[in-house]
């Protein structure tokens, strides 16, 4: 069974063939070339006869003066050879101009063959150049009337509109964040319809300078960074005008003084005056979180002060029944005998506990002090109690040997303190100034 070539197959042999022929065939097509060929041919037969008609002309002058001479002489006297020759030159010519007549028809069947075949070919590329022409046409009119239907869709259907607009929005944007080259032709297009609109139109020139007015305005109030480099910016332009121009320069000086001539009067210092005083406000009060809490810090610091005033406000007029000191009321608490003498003690604890206490059955309210308190309470003699006479206890015999290393190093609470020399006396004078500055402040 042959297996039958598809018509792909087909057509690329086809393709191949053709490539062949036209890598073969030269730029002349073949009826052309023949004709060519022929003409050269008939161009060398043309001179070889020439050549040929020379040499029997020649012969032929040559024997006709023998046979005048001959005949003149002799008479009737002729040779058959001569005549022989006479006769073969005759039909030589007569060969030759019927192969010439031959050669003409054979061009004249040539040339209007060839020309037969070249009015044919053109006539087929005119065909097909109509051809052409005529499917452009028809293409042109589908794609005029494929161009008029959307263009009525997108005039008249609302939704048609809208994903169109969306679509070429997305292609454009997509086209514009990915190709660079698309994307610097559309800048250099909207900078150069801008700046022919700019200078063309009145309208748009009015509505972009507001516009741009108005945005470095709002840049100006809103950016500090842009705030500074614009005041950077025209400071240098000024200066540059200013030191530049003689006749910018006398114009600046002359208008300043004439400004401070003209508008120095009461009314404007007044202005000035309150003018700074809203600006000093204003500053005060844009760092507000700043100034909140300079309020509260205020606040602590009064109710504070108000508090140790009310302290002070009664003194040191309660006096401990143990160490007999004038205390405030914060420092003492009411003495109650049954938290300190208890009904489990033995009675020598008991005596003991009540030597300490120096108080009179009379009506008057007792109090005792804190600390006092507290050591009775452990069942010890307080060291500042008025029955212990500021005696302390002797210092062991074993402790009295050690160095005072030794005894910094097994104490039980190790006091931090060293002197240190002052730099100067500024120094000195200057702490006692902030110490008297303090003292004024918490009790004033």
């Amino acid at each position: 069974m042959v297996r039958k070539k598809s018509v792909l197959s087909k057509v690329k042999k086809r393709k191949k063939a053709y490539r062949r022929r036209q890598e073969v065939r030269p730029h002349v097509s073949r009826s052309w070339r023949t004709l060519i060929l022929v003409i050269k041919a008939v161009k060398k037969f043309l001179n070889f006869r020439h050549n040929v008609e020379s040499v029997s002309f020649s012969s032929r002058t040559l024997d006709r003066s023998k046979v005048d001479e001959i005949l003149s002489n002799y008479g009737s006297s002729l040779n058959n050879t001569q005549l022989q020759v006479k006769c073969h030159d005759l039909i030589e010519v007569n060969g030759t101009l019927n192969d010439l007549a031959i050669i003409q028809d054979i061009i004249k069947k040539l040339t209007s063959n060839v020309c037969r075949l070249d009015s044919e070919r053109k006539r087929q590329l005119q065909i097909r150049q109509n051809k052409k022409t005529s499917k452009a046409v028809l293409n042109n009119k589908k794609v005029e009337r494929t161009i008029n239907y959307f263009r009525d869709k997108y005039h008249n259907n609302i939704h048609f509109r809208e994903n169109q607009k969306t679509r070429i929005k997305k292609k454009n944007s997509f086209k514009y964040r990915n190709d660079k080259k698309y994307r610097e032709e559309v800048k250099a297009k909207k900078k150069k319809h801008i700046f022919n609109k700019y200078h063309s139109n009145t309208q748009f020139r009015e509505r972009f300078k507001s516009k741009s007015k108005f945005h470095i305005l709002t840049k100006y109030h809103t950016n500090s960074n842009f705030r500074d480099q614009y005041k950077l910016r025209m400071k240098s332009q000024v200066l540059k005008k200013y030191y530049t121009y003689n006749s910018i320069r006398l114009k600046m000086t002359q208008r300043a003084l004439n400004w401070y001539r003209n508008n120095n009067t009461i009314m404007r210092q007044n202005s000035r005056r309150l003018y700074n005083q809203h600006r000093r406000i204003l500053k005060k009060y844009t760092v507000r979180q700043s100034h909140q809490f300079a309020v509260i810090h205020r606040n602590l610091f009064m109710n504070n002060l108000n508090r140790f005033r009310q302290i002070i406000q009664e003194g040191p007029d309660y006096v401990c029944l143990s160490c007999r000191l004038a205390l405030f009321r914060n420092q003492v608490v009411p003495f109650v005998e049954q938290k300190y003498i208890k009904q489990n003690m033995s009675d020598e604890i008991k005596k003991s506990i009540q030597t300490y206490f120096n108080y009179s059955s009379s009506s008057q309210s007792n109090w005792i002090c804190k600390l006092c308190s507290d050591k009775i309470k452990k069942r010890q003699m307080p060291s500042r109690a008025v029955v212990n006479k500021l005696k302390l206890c002797d210092v062991p015999c074993e402790l009295k040997k050690l160095n005072n290393l030794e005894k910094h190093l097994i104490a039980l609470r190790l006091p931090f303190m060293k002197i240190v020399n002052l730099t100067s006396v500024s120094s000195l004078s200057s702490s006692s100034v902030e110490e008297d500055s303090a003292r004024k402040k918490l009790f004033f």
